[in-house]
């Protein structure tokens, strides 16, 4: 987003020159969660895909979000290179190279990924609310074939919206850049960027996050003072309970990572528009540092997933032991009598 938030303010002719902590905070630690965001992101492909949970509903969701999250890292490790080249080394950088059609469809690409990356959360948020409110009763949210419908569905949707960019995105033989028109603005900083990336999502989020957190504490008080002889009608609720506290951690750490960068851009974009055009380039240049730093904390988004599965989810800590162990030759000789405590519980 540090990238796109300057446009406003490309051309001003500003003698002033940031401060490069942030900046090297930014090249430095993006290396180390690309490389390790991707391994995660790519285990958790492999652990929703596993026998015993590509059936479930949430595994087509974030199966199709380990896929994007690592498409992100992905174009966010280009750019840093293209950054170091630029910036440190003085030569051209990676997308001076690129013909117009490649700078149009690498930011077209680059965008819907990251559309995509905060829609599936919202997809994932609203899934558990109907787990929870709806518990009996069969809705396209949760279910397999629904949930495969509703990726494809946001992806048609999410695309759909950036289209503009293969028509406004060109090269100018330094790079890949946009003309700042006044409609190019307003569908890349209102609707793209403020609204559709980040205000929306998160509002929607946090509505089904708190509606489902209230829900489970009212319906986890409800059963305390039942008696012994209904634990065997708690104990899917236990069960489903944790499967969405993982999914309500997940989308809270969405919000905690991009939040404080939303916060930032908006607060500069008021600025430029309602200060002087001297004071308003004086607080950009300012903030430039700590974009380029909440900008790393943003991409810790796209690579903390997998380790929310293995601290909060017993299952899926069995699971991906069961696959690394490779266990199922043992299965076919010893049968079901030699199943471990560990699948039992799985099953």
């Amino acid at each position: 987003m540090d990238n796109n938030t300057s446009l406003a303010y490309n051309g001003t002719g500003s003698s002033e020159t940031p401060e490069k902590w942030g900046w090297y905070i930014h090249i430095f630690v993006t290396h180390l969660i690309v490389a390790v965001g991707v391994v995660a992101n790519c285990l958790t492909f492999i652990l929703m895909k596993s026998p015993r949970l590509r059936f479930k509903s949430y595994s087509h969701y974030l199966s199709a979000l380990a896929l994007f999250d690592s498409l992100v890292l992905a174009y966010q490790e280009i750019n840093v290179v293209d950054e170091i080249l630029r910036k440190h080394f003085l030569k051209p950088g990676i997308f001076d190279g690129f013909s117009d059609m490649g700078c149009k469809i690498f930011m077209y690409t680059d965008t819907v990924c990251n559309l995509m990356s905060s829609w599936l959360i919202v997809a994932m948020a609203i899934e558990r609310m109907c787990v929870v409110y709806m518990p009996f009763r069969r809705n396209i949210w949760c279910q397999q074939r629904g949930a495969v419908i509703i990726i494809l569905t946001l992806s048609l949707v999410m695309a759909s919206t950036q289209v503009f960019r293969l028509a406004m995105v060109h090269n100018n033989g330094e790079g890949c850049i946009s003309e700042v028109t006044h409609i190019y603005l307003i569908l890349h900083i209102y609707i793209y960027q403020f609204t559709l990336l980040f205000i929306l999502p998160v509002l929607i989020v946090l509505f089904c996050n708190i509606g489902v957190l209230v829900r489970i504490f009212s319906v986890e008080k409800a059963t305390q003072n039942e008696d012994s002889s209904s634990t065997r009608l708690t104990g899917s609720h236990r069960r489903r309970s944790k499967t969405t506290r993982l999914m309500t951690a997940i989308s809270f750490t969405y919000i905690i990572t991009c939040l404080p960068l939303v916060i930032l851009t908006i607060t500069i974009h008021t600025i430029g528009k309602t200060m002087p055009r001297d004071v308003a380039l004086r607080h950009f240049m300012r903030a430039l540092p700590w974009f380029s730093f909440l900008q790393t904390v943003t991409n810790l988004n796209y690579a903390s997933n997998f380790f929310i599965y293995i601290l909060s989810g017993k299952k899926f800590r069995i699971e991906l032991r069961r696959i690394f162990k490779h266990d199922r030759h043992n299965n076919s000789i010893f049968g079901a009598s030699s199943r471990t405590r560990d699948e039992i519980i799985m099953m």
